[in-house]
């Protein structure tokens, strides 16, 4: 069963009764998750300037930036909208197409806290914006276009649609045309004097897949993807035609025009390209500008003398481009490229993932995370654990942090492991280490600036998950679909006890008691019990929507990170019968989960979640 979360505040929470061999429903009293807050936001997609600010669309919601400082830009407020990809600004109102949330209305009164005061479901993704009078145009994906009267913004209410034969992404509107970025049908153009009736036009393919679109004079600037910019002249909008090209490197995705320039942020390591198109039938590079980490640039606004860069994985980019030919970076707002992981030692939650380095979040009050400290010097985290001053990373190779000062991290040595490591867990004065195409590790730390294997035990492929308990490690080898039993009773010869086959691919495992619990990819959770490792067996399952990627329990309930459905509570107190208590759709794909008292934590790729 898929359960959506719908808005900002709205939740469902079922129970369902499960077992292999009778079925029925009944009422769970427990209560239901619940957003709290989030913090370590990636996946910026569009950028809008109004004054000194700059609002920012995440996956999440809206960030609002302070730009005023052109060097240092200051986070300013955050507002969690489950969804958000492109942004256009009215007056005190931002409109957000926010995917699968449709269109949402945040008041901007007050930068320093912004408040959704209107929403619009629409029945695909909503990807693109421009608002225009008392209109907001939504580019809707293969729904083509939605025409929403926002007159009042706290109650949009649709007034025309037009399917467009292509993928709606991008939109801007001007006089009594709409020009559409439709995807593999190039351009389209429709007249929308009546916007309640909006009429197809004209058309122009492009020789790409049109992905946003920009106006200057009787000129339509085209990002199309692989194939870079492209003119069309719509002098006559029923007879508009290409002109002129620039095949830009990577992508071309987002664009903006400023006097004879085009700007045109590319993604696929692309950067920033500004164009001169003074003569549109000859378009030339004037300059370049490659910021240093990945380059996948999503969307483009230019203020003045700085273009504003939106890059996918790594923030907001501010470029000075007085001197055109030699754009320079003049400050950043960056985000991490990815939350994959999560650690929770007292009153202090460690995350990190790709481009993220090692994050503290001070959580003594959950509903106000507020960032300690950071160790921003590793590239690729895969997975962390802390305990006591430590904490201990998996990147490749294994580093271990003095963590006694959040605020000022320390790395105490860089060790390394055979293969890449992968997954680890530490218990009292040793790691258990994997490594890619190498196997477990054990790893001796009773002198934590010395770390020494004292064991392996080799296996191919990728082991994504290992739990230690009593006398053997449990080992997630999603690439067999099996959980390995190691015995780890004489920690320098460790040897296999067994080799559980699961029906699918384990991505998580945690012990407690007699029973494993897995995350089992596309099988969802399988509760194995482990009483008789001579005869493991799977005792109860149940199927997740998504993909089991991380597993915990808490008492009475395993928490499944299940990829694009989120978050599931499980009920497993009769381990043959586990229930699915409640759910809560995060915003990007769940792979881990932590628990500490009554708060749960997510490593949800686009962000850290929290949940009650």
């Amino acid at each position: 069963m898929n359960l959506k979360m719908i808005g900002v505040s709205f939740f469902i929470c079922i129970s369902i009764f499960v077992s292999s061999s009778t079925s029925g429903e009944k009422k769970s009293e427990s209560p239901p998750l619940q957003y709290v807050n989030s913090v370590l936001w990636t996946r910026l997609y569009d950028v809008k300037i109004q004054g000194n600010y700059a609002y920012c669309s995440f996956r999440n919601g809206l960030v609002i930036l302070d730009v005023s400082d052109k060097k240092n830009p200051v986070f300013v407020s955050r507002v969690y909208l489950g969804g958000g990809f492109s942004l256009d600004i009215k007056n005190d109102h931002v409109f957000m197409a926010s995917g699968d949330k449709g269109l949402q209305v945040i008041d901007i009164s007050n930068n320093n806290k912004p408040s959704l005061v209107g929403s619009f479901d629409t029945t695909d993704e909503s990807c693109g914006i421009a608002v225009r009078g008392n209109y907001a145009y939504l580019a809707e994906g293969s729904s083509g276009v939605r025409i929403i009267d926002i007159a009042d913004p706290s109650l949009p209410e649709l007034v025309g649609t037009f399917d467009t034969p292509g993928t709606a992404g991008g939109i801007t509107v001007r006089d009594d045309y709409a020009y559409v970025a439709d995807g593999p049908s190039g351009l389209i153009i429709l007249n929308i004097s009546d916007p309640s009736y909006p009429v197809l036009t004209g058309s122009c393919d492009t020789p790409g897949s049109a992905a946003n679109v920009a106006l200057a004079g009787r000129y339509a600037y085209v990002a199309d993807e692989t194939s870079g910019l492209q003119i069309i002249d719509i002098g006559n909008p029923s007879a508009s035609n290409i002109v002129g090209s620039y095949n830009t490197p990577g992508s071309a995705h987002g664009i903006a025009v400023n006097g004879n320039h085009a700007f045109v942020a590319n993604y696929y390591e692309g950067g920033l390209h500004i164009i001169d198109v003074t003569d549109s039938r000859d378009p030339a590079l004037t300059g370049s500008y490659s910021y240093p980490i990945y380059n996948e640039a999503w969307s483009v606004a230019v203020h003045g003398d700085y273009a504003y860069v939106a890059d996918y994985f790594s923030g907001l980019y501010v470029v000075d481009i007085k001197d055109r030919s030699q754009p320079v970076l003049s400050g950043s707002y960056y985000t991490p490229a990815s939350i994959v992981a999560v650690s929770i030692e007292g009153d202090y939650l460690y995350a990190g993932g790709d481009l993220s380095g090692l994050q503290v979040i001070d959580i003594k009050d959950p509903s106000a995370p507020e960032p300690a400290g950071s160790y921003q010097r590793i590239r690729w985290l895969h997975d962390l654990t802390v305990e006591g001053d430590f904490a201990y990373v998996a990147d490749g190779t294994l580093k271990i942090f003095d963590i006694k000062d959040s605020s000022s991290i320390q790395l105490v040595c860089s060790h390394e492991v055979p293969g890449s490591s992968r997954a680890v867990t530490v218990r009292r004065n040793q790691i258990f280490i994997t490594s890619d195409n190498s196997g477990l590790h054990i790893v001796d730390i009773t002198n934590a600036s010395q770390p020494q294997i004292t064991g392996s035990y080799e296996m191919p492929g990728f082991a994504y998950d290992v739990a230690v308990s009593g006398d053997y490690a449990y080992v997630a080898k999603s690439d067999i679909g099996s959980l390995l039993i190691i015995d780890i009773r004489n920690p320098s010869a460790p040897k296999l006890a067994d080799t559980f086959v699961t029906p699918g691919l384990p991505y998580g495992v945690t012990v407690m008691g007699n029973h494993a619990y897995v995350a089992d990819g596309n099988s969802g959770l399988q509760i194995i019990d482990i009483s008789n490792l001579a005869a493991p067996k799977i005792v109860g399952s149940y199927d997740t929507p998504g993909f089991a990627y991380g597993v915990v329990k808490r008492g009475d309930y395993a928490y499944v990170a299940d990829e694009s459905s989120g978050l599931l509570k499980i009920r497993v107190t009769n381990p043959a019968s586990p229930e699915l208590v409640c759910s809560f759709d995060t915003t990007g794909d769940a792979i881990r989960v932590a628990v500490n008292d009554d708060y749960v934590f997510i490593a949800d790729i686009s962000s850290l979640m929290i949940l009650k």
